[in-house]
């Protein structure tokens, strides 16, 4: 028993009975005077406080030198007490732990960890670019506008191309028609917000091609990406060129008219312009075009109806005439019922005249089924045909007889030098031109 204990307990007059009283001094005497229990000293099993902060301080150590060893790759050992192993749950398996990473030191003295072998690779990052509606996507079902049918023409709408935040929609004729035949207008649509919205409609190459502006196809929708805001520069991206080996892409356009009942059409230069066609010379009471080239010179006309004079009667002069070209147009009709002297032809006729005739040598250029005149002695230049039914006469470049200085459209010093006017180039544009003529019945 504590000595301390027996000493209180003996001198506790209720359980020592009523014997005599101990000596307190003597008693504390004899406490002091025990060995290993002087006042400063603990019982063998009670820690003091110092000696717990020496173990707390040796333990936290043991953890900083554990996380140093973590980062370096050296396990250091502390004495941290012992650790008793816990037993697997009965049928488990222990599986055993993959390598932790390796470390590369660096000459700064940094660490780069390198991926176990064994690690799972992560997800597959999302890709850079934007997707789905209203995400910049460059889709039809990302297009939107003003147009209450918008939805509706969706499934006939066919995308042509996309470029730096323009979509090009080849579409229908703008319009609300719910369920409209598919057309061929170019929509075009601007990037706003992550949705294409739809800016102007611009026609197709056809309708570029057949302009009247003196331009090709390509200059005139390059003029309308201009006026309407859009790069010219995506032109090619956006809406392509002409189709290759088409008019258009050649430089042509084409002019048809199907009032008569019949198809009649030709080519010409771009460059070239249709222009009224009043000032014939030939024919009246028909439909017609007139043509004039770059420069503005009117260079032909293409008439209908009804002549007027197919006789020698207004001749002032008969003179030698010369044909300088000619080539078949055999395609052409003709009315059967007229008096013809040929099959309808091209043909380059000069001829000398008067000096009141304009003189001294007239050239006309045309089509014409008539002969001039006999034994290379001529009058009129019967440039004309005579057509079946509603066509009438027709005539191109025009009828051009002999009879005072303002008729001829080609004057010349001589044969030889009308003969030299075959090898320009506005000649063989003008007989491009002509040759390229056809009249098809309609139906």
């Amino acid at each position: 028993m504590d000595p301390i204990r027996e000493l209180i307990e003996g001198a506790d007059p209720l359980r020592s009975g009523v014997g005599a009283v101990p000596d307190a001094e003597a008693a504390l005497v004899r406490v002091l005077a025990s060995p290993g229990n002087g006042p400063d000293k603990l019982p063998p099993n009670v820690r003091s406080m110092a000696a717990g902060r020496r173990l707390r301080n040796a333990r936290i150590a043991g953890l900083l030198t554990m996380a140093a060893a973590a980062v370096t790759g050296v396990l250091v050992a502390a004495h941290l007490g012992s650790i008793t192993a816990v037993p697997d749950p009965a049928g488990t398996s222990s599986m055993t732990p993959s390598a932790p990473p390796t470390a590369t030191a660096t000459a700064a003295g940094t660490a780069s960890p390198t991926a176990s072998p064994s690690e799972t690779a992560g997800p597959t990052a999302a890709p850079t670019s934007l997707a789905g509606v209203g995400r910049g996507e460059c889709s039809i079902q990302n297009l939107t506008g003003a147009m209450t049918s918008l939805e509706q023409l969706k499934p006939v709408l066919r995308l042509v191309g996309c470029k730096a935040g323009w979509m090009s929609i080849m579409a229908p004729a703008p319009s609300d028609n719910p369920n409209p035949e598919p057309g061929d207008w170019f929509w075009i649509a601007k990037l706003v917000n992550g949705s294409y919205v739809q800016e102007t409609s611009l026609g197709n190459w056809a309708g570029a091609a057949s302009n009247n502006d003196r331009l090709t196809a390509e200059q005139f929708m390059d003029k309308a990406f201009v006026t309407n805001g859009i790069p010219v520069e995506l032109r090619p991206d956006l809406v392509g060129s002409p189709e290759p080996g088409s008019l258009a892409a050649e430089g042509l356009k084409t002019y048809e008219d199907r009032s008569t009942g019949y198809r009649v059409s030709f080519n010409y230069p771009a460059s070239w312009q249709l222009v009224d066609p009043s000032g014939s010379l030939a024919l009246t009471n028909g439909p017609g075009t007139a043509l004039t080239d770059s420069s503005g010179q009117y260079t032909a006309r293409l008439a209908f109806g009804d002549t007027n004079d197919w006789s020698t009667s207004g001749c002032q002069n008969r003179a030698p005439y010369k044909i300088l070209d000619s080539q078949p147009m055999t395609g052409l009709p003709t009315d059967l019922a007229s008096p013809a002297q040929g099959t309808p032809r091209f043909v380059y006729v000069a001829m000398t005249s008067a000096a009141n005739d304009g003189g001294p040598v007239q050239a006309g250029i045309g089509i014409t089924n008539r002969i001039a005149g006999q034994d290379g002695i001529g009058c009129v230049l019967d440039l004309a045909v005579a057509g079946p039914g509603p066509l009438k006469f027709f005539s191109f470049t025009d009828r051009r007889p002999l009879g005072g200085p303002s008729w001829g459209l080609y004057k010349f010093t001589t044969i030889g030098e009308a003969a030299a006017f075959t090898q320009t180039q506005a000649y063989k544009d003008l007989k491009a031109v002509i040759t390229s003529l056809t009249i098809t019945k309609v139906g």
